[in-house]
């Protein structure tokens, strides 16, 4: 199924409508209430490998891209650097992400996965796809690819 992307509404909800709605049936309170939910279940999927939701983020995005900074973790999860210090931490402690001076700049710091950090990141995908498929369990595959096509046209909406 596919989305036209021209087709536009001028005008899909007014403040009356808002007003006068149930607010669990609020456009903003679903898709809050829909990443709730995921969180959720990552963290019971996660579980059984001692990780957390968000130390999941920051393992796959080192498998993805090999290295990163801190600061580019913050912009993946949106978590103030204190908090960002913090998490890093007890990844490292786990043994699954190791530190690194730049050698062009002895004050910054990137992390790479450990091989413990790598040898992790199968399970931890067949994990994640068993998260998505609870979540969209009754969905047919139409639906959730129709479903990925309109949240990600919603993300380009200015």
């Amino acid at each position: 199924m596919q989305i036209p992307s021209d087709t536009t509404v001028s005008v899909l909800f007014t403040p009356e409508d808002l007003a006068c709605r149930d607010s669990s049936q609020a456009l903003g309170y679903l898709i809050l209430g829909v990443k709730r939910r995921l969180t959720e279940i990552l963290e019971e999927e996660l579980a059984p490998l001692d990780l957390t939701a968000a130390q999941f983020a920051v393992i796959m995005q080192l498998h993805r891209e090999e290295e990163s900074t801190p600061a580019g973790f913050c912009r993946l999860l949106d978590y103030d650097p204190g908090a960002m210090t913090r998490l890093l931490y007890r990844i490292e402690l786990k043994g699954f992400i190791r530190r690194q001076r730049n050698p062009q700049d002895r004050r910054s710091v990137r992390f790479a996965l450990t091989d413990s950090g790598r040898a992790l990141c199968p399970q931890m995908i067949a994990k994640i796809c068993n998260a998505h498929n609870r979540l969209l369990a009754g969905f047919s595959h139409d639906e959730a690819l129709l479903l990925k096509q309109m949240l990600q046209r919603m993300l380009q909406n200015r």
